[in-house]
């Protein structure tokens, strides 16, 4: 037998003032009708064999762990990416800290997670898996969605961004033509190298195939570190810019000053700083909206949800847009990320399911919130928590390796 204990919050004229209070953002549950304990928690491995090329090397495949937590009949999702060219991972020594969380309550174990994390314990990968999954099960016993427990008001459908990681031009126009086959052309990010000649060639081909309308968006992964000089490192990114390339992620391992004085010298290029905006605790202290025109919001290293929301927020008011990254991700989190892009009323999402990588999860799918719909842009048809329904016995024939906690 599950014991449970109800709390209620006396509702009074001054409720404004406590839902703007820090102590309330800090816990979104607090008017929780219900606390229930967890009773279950599950690990799904999944390999993904997908070549992955970046500037600082290739992932020949990588590793995303499902989450499952169980509670008074409900069951809440998640997803993480642990590790990659690691196809051995050790799933049961990774997991070990979970052990704490079973038989605590819903709300106690996110205060858990959370703090793990903000003391500096937890590394962003164990965080987010386990606070998503749990934010999602807190949705589903409050029986509302919870990106509107968080408070947050977006609706409207956000474009998706397709992510092409590929070296040669012929590979590059191939990914291309997928982004077009799943509707995702619109939008088009694509992965260089630091190497000029290359990466001018690959967008070059790009901006051909995909034509004058789509924005694309290229991410060295501060591949252009070797060039010191901040004058030359403009002029490289306005010739690429001339070539085709709307914005750029991060394009050398740039400070805060050095960010601003990029996007002011790049001309119509929008500068789009990803690094320096993790962890969402520590970059909403030093936020500067000269640094670029977009800021991106990169799933398994933000670590915790509140600080992100409340980033977002600032972002928004200073007029400048969010970009929702993705970590590669194939499963539970993608719609997870799509909603909070959603809600946060962002520029794009990156975070979307890759059949053409690996549709195991995507198979035991019975239900979900979002849909990619005819114009390319994620919509949401909110339900609680953030909607996932899946068929857990299928998902354990599928995934590589099993575990239960």
């Amino acid at each position: 037998m599950i014991n449970t204990r109800r709390k209620f919050i006396k509702q009074t004229s001054g409720i404004l003032p406590l839902l703007l209070a820090p102590s309330f953002l800090h816990r979104p549950w607090a008017h929780s009708t219900k606390q229930i304990k967890i009773d279950e928690i599950n690990l799904f491995l999944i390999n993904v064999t997908k070549e992955r090329n970046f500037s600082f090397g290739v992932w020949k495949n990588r590793q995303h762990v499902m989450i499952n937590i169980k509670g008074a009949n409900h069951i809440g999702w998640g997803e993480t990416k642990v590790s990659s060219n690691q196809p051995d991972f050790d799933l049961s020594k990774w997991s070990e800290v979970f052990q704490k969380l079973k038989g605590m309550t819903v709300t106690d174990a996110i205060e858990e997670v959370r703090n793990q994390f903000l003391q500096g314990h937890w590394r962003p990968i164990i965080t987010e898996g386990l606070l998503m999954t749990l934010y999602d099960l807190m949705g589903k016993v409050e029986n509302k969605p919870t990106v509107k427990i968080w408070g947050l008001e977006g609706e409207d459908p956000v474009p998706a961004i397709f992510c092409i990681l590929e070296r040669e031009e012929e590979m590059v126009v191939k990914q291309a033509q997928i982004a077009k086959d799943q509707n995702m052309h619109r939008y088009v990010k694509i992965k260089m190298f630091g190497d000029f000649e290359t990466d001018k060639k690959n967008v070059t081909a790009l901006r051909k195939f995909l034509g004058p309308d789509a924005f694309i968006l290229g991410d060295p992964n501060r591949g252009y570190d070797h060039v010191k000089d901040l004058n030359e490192l403009s002029q490289i990114m306005v010739a690429l810019h001339k070539a085709g390339m709307d914005g750029v992620e991060d394009p050398s391992n740039l400070k805060k000053e050095e960010l601003i004085f990029l996007q002011s010298n790049v001309g119509k290029l929008s500068i789009v700083p990803d690094h320096i905006m993790r962890p969402a605790a520590k970059s909403i202290k030093y936020f500067d909206e000269r640094m670029g025109n977009f800021f991106n919001l990169h799933p398994n290293c933000m670590g915790t949800f509140q600080e992100i929301n409340q980033m977002a927020k600032v972002i928004k008011e200073s007029g400048k847009g969010i970009m929702i990254g993705d970590s590669s991700l194939v499963g539970a989190a993608c719609t997870f990320w799509q909603q909070i892009a959603i809600g946060n009323k962002a520029s794009w999402v990156e975070a979307m399911e890759k059949p053409q990588e690996q549709d195991a999860f995507i198979n035991c799918i019975e239900e979900k919130a979002t849909q990619l719909n005819a114009e390319g842009k994620v919509s949401v048809d909110f339900k609680p928590g953030f909607g996932l329904k899946v068929n857990e016995t299928k998902l354990k024939f599928l995934a590589d390796k099993y575990l239960n906690i």
